[in-house]
């Protein structure tokens, strides 16, 4: 079942601004793809992160540049500070914020297991930070 999350805080900045009203539809089988906006539960509260690294990847900072496997993500920013390196294990994703110096993600509390992915980004419904304001796809 699809679900409406609202955005709080800039970590996913310019994508999804804080109050921005998303449409959020179950993983299911299919799984998670490099570059999905996704929303997941940690610490009590349900977060939106991009995923970066996919189970048996190796993700690092380095030259500020964030690299999966040696190389920039595609459809990722790819600047971050120095980290790891790190082996994302099987059944977790490496997920981190579009804006990586205003997001804590899986650079500070390790790669997030695949049960508490609730649901990945497919639309914004409203956003009080940009003009078109109603129904965008992502």
């Amino acid at each position: 079942m699809n679900r409406l999350v609202r955005v709080a805080g800039q970590s996913m900045a310019p994508t999804y601004h804080s109050s921005d009203l998303l449409l959020t539809r179950p993983v299911g089988g299919a799984g998670l793809r490099r570059g999905d906006a996704v929303v997941f539960g940690h610490g009590g509260l349900r977060m939106i992160k991009r995923v970066v690294g996919l189970p048996g990847d190796l993700v690092e900072g380095r030259s500020g540049l964030l690299l999966v496997n040696g190389s920039p993500p595609e459809g990722c920013p790819a600047r971050s500070r120095p980290f790891g390196p790190a082996e994302v294990p099987a059944g977790h994703y490496f997920l981190a914020g579009d804006r990586r110096d205003r997001s804590r993600d899986s650079r500070h509390y390790g790669a997030v297991p695949r049960a508490r992915v609730v649901g990945r980004a497919i639309r914004v419904l409203f956003s009080t930070a940009r003009a078109d304001r109603f129904a965008r796809r992502v």
